[in-house]
């Protein structure tokens, strides 16, 4: 069997035997044949097809024209459409490699097929169809449980990341509590409360489309495939859950941190005060002296000198004592 990762276009068939046959991809026009036969169910996969591909399956699986019109655009948000003897399901898997850390996948789901059509790598869709192709996946025999080995298999993919974020809000507040307040880790702060964000902005969606799934909104979710979208539903709300409590967190991080870098501005400013009113009593004494008029006592006197200078150090010396003993030094 040939390297699935490698090629633009991916045909498989499960016979009704159980059997996983890989058809080339000239073998296209064979789908409907293949369909009609009762137990037979068909996975077809376009990896960043062009136009000419997205044409070619258009008129294959007689895709809507609204249909083709989101695959041309893409950057869809997560959401069900249906059609005439078909439906639309828009899902992101989370990938580390992608451009915004998430890959757009378009599911399109019929009696006896699914297309699945993505752009970027999906790790973890790629998985379930190589299992898939090398009959692993035993328990797949219908269509409705192929749509949620994708799905499931999609929303996996964000534990890992929401791991690594946890990981790395962990190490922040270690930094906060060691006064750390700089600027990187403002600029860590702030990138990681836009990628929960941009993780919401999936999740949330996506949540409502396992709803509606769960509702047997689409004839393809049968009464033995509920308990495995509700347990897809499931895992979505505490993904959510998890960016909610992060975004929390990240929050208070950031107020922790603003209040580290105020007692530190606070702390600076006491010492810059403490060192003000110290050098000031010694600046007041020599100003004292160094003003020019003849009636002054201590002109004449021999011991004028030391005795200024000691008065300055003693002055020193007791300013420094009085802060040191309340913490300003």
């Amino acid at each position: 069997m040939a390297d699935l990762t490698e090629q633009s276009l991916v045909i498989l068939a499960r016979h009704p035997d159980g059997s996983i046959e890989e058809l080339a991809p000239e073998r296209i026009d064979e789908i409907d044949r293949l369909t009609d036969r009762e137990g037979t169910l068909v996975w077809v996969s376009a990896i960043a097809p062009d136009e000419a591909a997205i044409d070619g399956v258009g008129r294959e699986f007689r895709l809507h024209p609204l249909a083709l019109e989101d695959l041309r655009k893409q950057h869809q948000r997560p959401k069900i459409d249906t059609y005439e003897q078909q439906h639309m399901i828009v899902a992101y898997e989370a990938v580390a490699d992608a451009p915004d850390g998430l890959s757009e996948i378009h599911i399109f789901v019929g009696a006896g097929w699914l297309l699945s059509v993505t752009w970027t790598p999906t790790p973890m869709s790629n998985a379930v169809r190589h299992a898939f192709a090398r009959r692993q996946k035993s328990a797949i025999d219908t269509t409705g449980e192929l749509l949620y080995a994708l799905l499931d298999a999609a929303v996996d993919s964000y534990f890992p990341v929401l791991d690594g974020i946890s990981e790395r809000i962990d190490a922040l507040e270690d930094r906060v509590l060691e006064g750390d307040a700089d600027r990187e880790g403002l600029a860590e702060i702030l990138f990681l409360k836009r990628r929960l964000l941009e993780l919401r902005r999936v999740l949330a969606p996506m949540r409502d489309v396992a709803n509606a799934l769960l509702r047997r909104d689409l004839e393809i979710v049968d009464a033995s495939s509920v308990p495995y979208y509700q347990d897809l539903y499931d895992h979505l709300v505490r993904v959510l859950d998890q960016v909610d409590i992060y975004r929390d967190l990240l929050a208070a991080v950031l107020d922790a941190r603003l209040t580290v870098a105020s007692n530190s501005l606070n702390a600076i400013m006491k010492r810059l005060t403490a060192f003000t009113v110290v050098l000031m009593v010694p600046t007041l004494i020599a100003g004292i002296y160094g003003m020019n008029f003849d009636q002054m006592p201590e002109l004449r006197w021999p011991l004028g000198y030391p005795v200024a200078l000691l008065l300055m150090a003693a002055a020193v010396a007791i300013a420094v004592a009085f802060f040191r003993r309340r913490g300003w030094f």
